[in-house]
C-alpha cells in the first residue's frame, strides 16, 4: 500500500481544511495498512499515529477513539465501493444490470483481498456500534439491487435483502479462507441464485 506523503514542515499554500483532510487520508492509510497486518484488536491508536506520522493530539482532534476512526474509514471505503458499483450499471434487462453490478463488486473485493478482509471482518471485532454501521451501510446495497429489479413489493425487497446477505457471507467465507479467486468465482453461481430467487421480479 502506497502511504501518502507527509505535508512539509513550515509554511505551505494549503488551507486549514486541506490540511484537515490531508491529515485524515494519511490516518486512514495508516489504519488500514497496520490493521491490516496486526488485526483490529491488536492495533493501537499509538501503532495507527506513528504509521501516519501524526501527533497523539492531531489524531484525538479528529476522531475520539481507535473505533471512531476505524468507523469513520470502513464508511468512506464502503460508500466509495457502493457509488463505484452502482454508476457502472448498464443493460437492458434486470438480470444484465445485475451482472454489471455482481461483477463490479466482486473485482473491487478482490483486487484488495487484505483490506477487504479488514472491513468485512474485522468490523465484527469493532463493537456493537460498528457492526449497526456495517448493517446500515450494507442497506444501501440493498436499496441498489432493489432498484435494478424495480423491486416494489415487501416480498421482492426481502428476496433482494436475502440476495444481498448471502453474498456478502460468501465473499466473507472466501476472505476468511485467503483465496481471492474464490471471490471472483462466485460470479456464476451467484448469477444462477439470482435467476432463481429474483424470477417473479
Amino acid at each position: 500500500m502506497t502511504a501518502t506523503p507527509r505535508l512539509r514542515p513550515g509554511r505551505h499554500q494549503l488551507s486549514r481544511d486541506e490540511v484537515r483532510a490531508h491529515q485524515i487520508t494519511r490516518i486512514f492509510t495508516a489504519l488500514e495498512e497496520v490493521m491490516s497486518d496486526k488485526g483490529y484488536l491488536e492495533t493501537s491508536v499509538a501503532d495507527v499515529i506513528k504509521a501516519a506520522g501524526v501527533s497523539r493530539q492531531t489524531f484525538y482532534e479528529l476522531f475520539s477513539s481507535k473505533q471512531d476512526c476505524f468507523v469513520a474509514s470502513y464508511t468512506r471505503r464502503q460508500e466509495s465501493l457502493i457509488t463505484r458499483v452502482l454508476d457502472r450499471l448498464s443493460g437492458d434487462t434486470a438480470m444484465e444490470r445485475f451482472a454489471v453490478l455482481l461483477r463490479a463488486y466482486l473485482w473491487s473485493i478482490a483486487e484488495c483481498p487484505g483490506r477487504s478482509r479488514l472491513y468485512l471482518v474485522g468490523v465484527y471485532a469493532a463493537g456493537s456500534e460498528a457492526i449497526a454501521h456495517r448493517l446500515e451501510l450494507q442497506q444501501q446495497f440493498v436499496d441498489g439491487v432493489a432498484g435494478v429489479f424495480d423491486a416494489t413489493t415487501e416480498q421482492d425487497r426481502f428476496n433482494c435483502w436475502t440476495l444481498v446477505a448471502a453474498v456478502s457471507t460468501m465473499v466473507t467465507n472466501a476472505l476468511l479462507a485467503d483465496d481471492a479467486d474464490a471471490v471472483l468465482e462466485l460470479y456464476d453461481p451467484v448469477l444462477a441464485m439470482t435467476r432463481q430467487l429474483m424470477a417473479p421480479a
